[in-house]
């Protein structure tokens, strides 16, 4: 099936992660100035290497999991139940943050009562309203992010990332379960992935025979009045359609609240967030060019590592360890960024051209 990528789907998903971003910086905020804040003299939960590679080992298991559910699972129970716990358990941090805030005298059990029923409903409300899929990615996203950057330090959030980065490109490229996972899951509507989709009408012309009898066979499986009303006027429907996963809109905000604790104002964070989303422009030009999955982490990661380090040296933090990390980083990034370019281009000579006949 043909999918094709709109510049206005590009700008939805942009719209996106930066709403995340910045709701979730001013989520944030309330952590740090309600009735019990969290003060540069609290260190991190997390602020050791074990802790953080047993977290990506968490990530890698839970991978493993769903490659062998959707491998080996035609049910729909255990889908369910997956997505109910992603978006309940970090929408209740979001509602609780904000329950917390809004009611600083109220019991520490009606507080959590209260954020726990708002985040059922939030879930119901996407079960009863399908299209309320991207409200609820991205609430359940901010939450996540800010609780992932609230308990890592600087150091262990960057090496996190770094991690996944490396992670998401083997998964896309190399194994490509990760092309798995989006499919499966896209398909099912579930909240792990925003996107932003439209029916556009393409020029019979421009296909070949072939292409357009396997396009329109597999359109006219798709339940969609849009679709229906254009095939039954004699044109051809091709969807628009752009996916962000939801680990790659809360990493990033991790990375951004957890500079906010390490240096109580939101410089950094800002800069990184800027930073992410060149990153992600970025993967949307080259996926325009490529028209394939990309992974999307490293050219984010990358970015927000050139951004951390033009931001560094504006504060009293410049000669942190943290030069190290980004110095590795960038180095690893940029590695991972050529051999896309590469990859790119290397399918795109395979592609057979066809016949001028």
């Amino acid at each position: 099936m043909l999918i094709r990528i709109e510049t206005r789907q590009l700008v939805h998903i942009l719209s996106f992660f930066l709403i995340v971003q910045l709701g979730g910086m001013l989520l944030a905020t309330l952590l740090f100035v309600g009735p019990q804040p969290i003060t540069q003299t609290q260190a991190p939960a997390i602020n050791s290497i074990e802790q953080t590679l047993s977290y990506f080992g968490a990530i890698i298991l839970f991978a493993i999991i769903l490659i062998l559910i959707i491998r080996f699972y035609s049910g729909e129970l255990l889908f369910r139940g997956l997505e109910a716990f992603a978006v309940v358990v970090p929408s209740f941090f979001f509602f609780f943050i904000i329950v917390s805030f809004l009611l600083p005298t109220a019991v520490a059990a009606a507080a959590i009562g209260l954020s726990a029923i708002l985040a059922v409903l939030l879930y119901l409300g996407k079960i009863r309203w399908p299209v309320l899929k991207n409200t609820v990615v991205i609430v359940s996203s901010i939450g996540l992010g800010v609780v992932l950057g609230a308990s890592f330090s600087l150091p262990q959030s960057f090496l996190l990332l770094m991690l996944v980065a490396i992670y998401d490109y083997v998964a896309v490229f190399i194994t490509k379960h990760m092309v798995t996972f989006a499919k499966a899951l896209s398909s099912r509507n579930l909240a792990f992935l925003v996107s932003a989709s439209d029916v556009e009408v393409a020029d019979k012309s421009q296909l070949g025979a072939k292409e357009f009898k396997a396009h329109m066979n597999e359109v006219k499986k798709i339940d969609n009045p849009v679709i229906k009303r254009i095939i039954k006027g004699g044109e051809v429907p091709v969807i628009a359609q752009v996916q962000l996963g939801a680990g790659d809109l809360a990493l990033p905000l991790m990375l951004s609240i957890s500079a906010y604790t390490l240096t109580a104002n939101y410089f950094i964070s800002t800069a990184i967030v800027v930073g992410g989303a060149f990153g992600l422009l970025a993967t949307m030009i080259f996926l325009i060019r490529y028209r394939r999955p990309l992974p999307a982490i490293p050219p984010l990661f990358g970015s927000m590592c050139i951004a951390l380090g033009l931001a560094l040296p504006f504060t009293k933090f410049a000669g942190n360890i943290s030069y190290s990390l980004i110095a590795l980083g960038l180095f690893i990034i940029f590695g991972v960024m050529y051999l896309t370019l590469r990859m790119g281009e290397k399918n795109q000579q395979r592609t057979p051209k066809k016949n001028p006949r």
